[in-house]
């Protein structure tokens, strides 16, 4: 992969086998966000998720 250890691996690097014949990179499979973003705005796709998030729990 060219990468000296983990710190040097990027998301387009990464694959994940989708079904039997075609594996896909980890940066076309996820959202991926910038830091802070969530503190900042939540995007669309997580609005409802970061809504219901609680700093205090894990059940949801």
């Amino acid at each position: 992969m060219g990468a000296r250890g983990p710190a040097d691996l990027r998301t387009d690097m990464l694959r994940r086998r989708v079904d039997d014949n075609t594996a896909r990179p980890d940066s076309e499979l996820y959202e991926w966000l910038a830091p802070g973003e969530l503190l900042e705005h939540a995007p669309p796709s997580w609005q409802e998720d970061w809504a219901k998030a609680d700093a205090d729990s894990f059940t949801g």
